[in-house]
């Protein structure tokens, strides 16, 4: 047994700590199409902030990696236990503290599953809009982390733009109250939004406080079908230019479509093409027919426009979205980026992005959050880098930024200077060896 393990022996319950290899082995990957594996030293899982607070002293004194964990769906290495340590997960503390329907907030553990909360708040009429494509398996915690997005971002705001409140622990063992059940704020600076999106770099949460808001009542899924990628993206475009803000605009490429009727078959009627799915919401039925007519003005140029105004056909629609990325990623290595560019450069950016893949001879695939200007890419990967270098460099000429939702995480870091300058990258260093100067929480990410 090593020194480590006997500290860790000595020092926490049995039920918190895992030493086997065998058992550690989810704890060494994510959901990086890569499969990349990296084993921690141990893995402990606490029931109480105390076993934090005690893991952090330790790591401190004895010099050894902490990297915080929520459900491991991160798509870009970021809770990869990269020079071994302790993995945290949060996995135990899942608790829903409490709801306060009067000020509209949820106050909640980390480990608490994203889908778990709507679930949770059904028959209050609020609710949680972020939802990520992994909603029924990835975490809150995690969720903050990476200031996570999602399909109705577009309308509601991510992630950041609902957390009002964290309870945190500093890579010294520090603990912060911050934020709190007020709606504006402007006591200093927002400490608050600089642990939102810091990947687990400066600290790990123990307490999340997030607004909730009133749930529409009506809602109609939109499905459009175009023969053309330039059809299909001036489509979503002029939506917006015209003020229609629909709760989630989407946009799926046909190669994406085939890619999914191949996998599975749920909908095998849908005609292969270019699509975009509306989600229309309201609170009445009048709302709801006025979307309906805009939306047929606007979208003239679609081959065929389906309505589902089903709960069961809705689900349908938005798990054939959902399960986009499932289906590439059976097909071979794929190189995961999700890009974000203005709005007005997607066809560009798109075009741009196809006749690559026909010039490097492979397969990327283009699908997401139009409506926000967040494409994901996927990329059959060549054994060439340099195919992602391409890419971000048209990203970048166009002024988007190398990732949307995913955040940075070990298998992007190294692309970060497409998105930031060199001063910013070293603010940012700055700031983490403020909070963390002997590099204890997750190593190795975000910086090369």
């Amino acid at each position: 047994m090593t020194e480590l393990e006997n500290i860790l022996k000595n020092e926490f319950p049995e039920s918190s700590l895992i030493l086997d290899r065998e058992a550690m082995e989810p704890y060494s990957r994510d959901e990086t199409p890569e499969k990349l594996v990296f084993y921690p030293d141990a893995v402990l899982r606490p029931e109480n902030t105390e076993e934090i607070k005690k893991l952090l002293h330790l790591a401190n004194t004895y010099k050894f990696p902490v990297i915080p964990r929520g459900a491991g769906t991160s798509r870009c290495g970021g809770p990869l236990p990269v020079r071994g340590g302790v993995v945290v997960s949060t996995e135990r503390m899942k608790k829903i503290i409490d709801i306060d329907t009067k000020n509209m907030f949820v106050l909640l553990e980390p480990g608490v599953i994203t889908g778990e909360i709507n679930r949770t708040l059904k028959e209050t009429g609020l609710f949680y809009p972020p939802d990520p494509a992994s909603i029924d398996s990835c975490s809150i915690g995690g969720n903050v982390a990476t200031n996570a997005g999602g399909p109705h971002c577009l309308k509601y705001g991510v992630t950041r733009n609902y957390v009002y409140g964290l309870d945190v622990f500093t890579p010294d063992g520090s603990e912060l109250n911050l934020g709190g059940k007020v709606l504006k704020n402007t006591t200093g600076y927002s400490l608050l939004n600089l642990f939102i999106g810091s990947e687990g770099t400066l600290g790990i949460f123990t307490k999340i406080l997030l607004r909730i808001i009133p749930e529409p009542v009506y809602k109609n899924l939109v499905l459009a079908i175009f023969n053309d990628l330039n059809q299909a993206t001036e489509g979503a475009i002029e939506l917006l230019r015209r003020g229609v803000i629909p709760d989630a605009l989407e946009f799926i490429d046909r190669d994406c479509v085939k890619a999914k009727k191949a996998h599975e078959s749920e909908l095998p009627d849908l005609k292969v093409g270019d699509y975009l799915l509306i989600e229309i919401a309201g609170f009445s039925e009048e709302e709801i027919d006025r979307y309906l007519e805009t939306l047929g003005d606007i979208l003239e140029n679609a081959e065929d426009i389906l309505v589902a105004d089903q709960p069961s056909q809705m689900e349908a629609l938005w798990n054939f979205r959902r399960g986009i990325s499932e289906a590439i990623d059976t097909e071979n290595l794929i190189i995961p980026e999700d890009i974000v560019v203005p709005r007005n450069r997607i066809p560009d950016v798109i075009s741009m992005i196809k006749n690559i893949a026909g010039r490097r001879k492979t397969r990327i695939y283009t699908f997401g959050h139009i409506g926000d200007g967040n494409i994901h890419v996927d990329i059959v990967s060549t054994g060439d880098e340099s195919v992602v270098e391409e890419i971000l460099k048209i990203v970048a000429d166009a002024g988007g930024k190398i990732s949307g939702e995913h955040g940075i995480g070990w298998t992007k870091r190294k692309y970060l200077h497409y998105s930031r300058d060199k001063k910013e990258i070293e603010i940012m260093r700055k700031l983490k060896r403020t909070f963390d100067p002997n590099n204890i929480l997750n190593p190795d990410k975000l910086f090369i």
